[in-house]
């Protein structure tokens, strides 16, 4: 299929997409699709697809409302609807994972974060293939949405959309023998530590147009 592939040591291959969770509009800052708002003339999906295209051969998005397939396939990118409104992110991972194989894994990114780290993505990608999540994890802080979720956990999120269990750490927490990216490793992968900048208001817009101009 064309997906990007993580190979462990002793030689185990495992397919792994890539899935932008596109999620609401920005509310506080004039109703444009998250990841079409722009950050020092790009949009916040043009910088992720800059990153994500060169690490797995296939880059899905999860769109809250129909209306937004057309920007997104002026990208060229092919796009799945969440069919729980008002779920949270939990749905559209749950989305992503039902749309790669059984034996596949999936690296879920928020479709606010407009500096994706391409070392991160890469450690996600390549862990442990055998890992049925991956994510990274600040203290006891885990950042759900720049992380590795193995397609076989779809059972589980299925559960918690239909028990109202929409925490999406938890399915990571929960899960069997999950794998840390944290501390010295996390700080290296992530060396100008802005990949978990999300946008979500005025003031966090702001904070990101400050970043993008202080970058090379």
């Amino acid at each position: 299929m064309g997906l990007g592939a993580a190979i462990s040591a002793g030689g185990r291959r495992m397919e792994v997409a890539a899935a932008i969770i596109a999620g609401g509009r920005a509310r506080r800052l004039g109703g444009v699709p998250k990841p079409f708002l722009r950050i020092a003339g790009r949009t916040i999906a043009e910088r992720q697809l800059a990153v994500l295209r060169p690490l797995f051969g296939r880059v899905l998005a999860v769109v809250a409302q129909p209306g937004d397939h057309a920007a997104w396939s002026e990208l060229g990118v092919a796009t799945l609807t969440d069919r729980v409104p008002g779920a949270g992110p939990l749905a559209g991972v749950t989305v992503a994972l039902g749309a790669v194989p059984g034996d596949a894994s999936v690296v879920c990114v928020a479709g606010d974060l407009p500096f994706l780290a391409p070392d991160l993505l890469a450690a996600l990608r390549d862990a442990d293939p055998a890992a049925v999540a991956v994510a990274p994890r600040v203290g006891t802080a885990v950042e759900p949405l720049c992380a590795r979720y193995a397609a076989r956990l779809l059972p589980d999120a299925q559960a918690r959309l239909a028990s109202g269990r929409l925490a999406l750490h938890r399915l990571i927490e929960e899960a069997d023998r999950p794998v840390w990216l944290e501390g010295a490793t996390l700080a290296a992968l992530d060396p100008r530590g802005c990949a978990f900048l999300n946008v979500n208001t005025p003031e966090d817009l702001a904070r990101a147009e400050s970043v993008a101009r202080s970058l090379p």
